[in-house]
């Protein structure tokens, strides 16, 4: 941000400058000293100043890009092909939970991970899967900062955002049909 300002002030300060610096004092003889404004001056002086404000603004903003770059966390598109295994997943398992029957073949649509970007947007994403039940994805995620360790996590993505599913019944039951198609 300082060197933004920095380089408006240059600016600002090489224009005033260019203009001082174009007004020269010339003798006319019997008249005595005229000022006289030297464009040829003022115009090449001015372009300096611009020229050197601008790349200090253009520094300002590459750091600004790099910063942001070095605190942004790393994630993982998952591709849109409904051919590619990680975002389709149709597992033949013809059991139920509850009232979810696990049994269904379905594709995660780039909503839904859209809605699993945003659940999990603290931790890298590795994978996002379909599971046996339409409305619940299979979701393989690790901390960014911590060791290879990564984790399945049961998401329904079936609401206007994603919800990560706490019932153990309900988790043990998707993850069996998902790592036992």
């Amino acid at each position: 941000m300082v060197l933004f300002y920095g380089g408006i002030v240059v600016i600002i300060l090489g224009c005033i400058t260019s203009y001082i610096n174009a007004e020269s004092i010339h003798h006319v003889g019997p008249y005595g000293e005229e000022t006289i404004f030297e464009w040829r001056f003022f115009f090449s002086s001015i372009t300096q100043y611009i020229f050197h404000g601008f790349i200090l603004i253009g520094f300002s903003e590459l750091l600004k890009l790099l910063e942001g770059l070095n605190h942004r966390k790393i994630q993982v598109n998952i591709p849109e092909s409904t051919n590619d295994e990680i975002s389709s997943t149709s597992v033949p398992f013809s059991n139920s939970v509850g009232d979810i029957p696990i049994h269904e073949s379905w594709t995660v649509d780039l909503k839904d991970q859209e809605k699993v970007n945003e659940l999990f947007s603290d931790q890298a994403i590795l994978e996002i899967s379909a599971s046996g039940c339409k409305g619940y994805c299979i979701v393989k995620v690790q901390d960014f900062d911590g060791p290879l360790q990564p984790e399945l996590k049961v998401v329904d993505v079936r609401g206007d955002v994603a919800e990560e599913i706490r019932n153990t019944e309900v988790v043990n039951k998707l993850l069996a049909s998902f790592r036992n198609p």
